[in-house]
């Protein structure tokens, strides 16, 4: 999520609207996933956000943040 290289995708209401997000919504991105997260190492049972990382074969990344309601 910091590297500034790869795309992030937010998929807010349980994923039924993908938003693409810009480079300056990064920061304030990050303060809401990083306490909320339900994926490894974050908080499985109460947590809000889970990432999925996409790779092609030249190693470019998009980062998908779904939002569960």
């Amino acid at each position: 999520m910091k590297d500034p290289t790869s795309i992030i995708v937010l998929g807010e209401s349980g994923g039924t609207r993908p938003l693409l997000v810009v480079d300056g919504e990064r920061p304030m991105l990050w303060g809401m996933v990083k306490d909320d997260y339900k994926g490894p190492g974050g908080d499985r049972t109460a947590g809000r956000y889970l990432a999925h990382e996409f790779r092609t074969h030249a190693d470019r990344r998009m980062l998908y943040l779904e939002e569960h309601c």
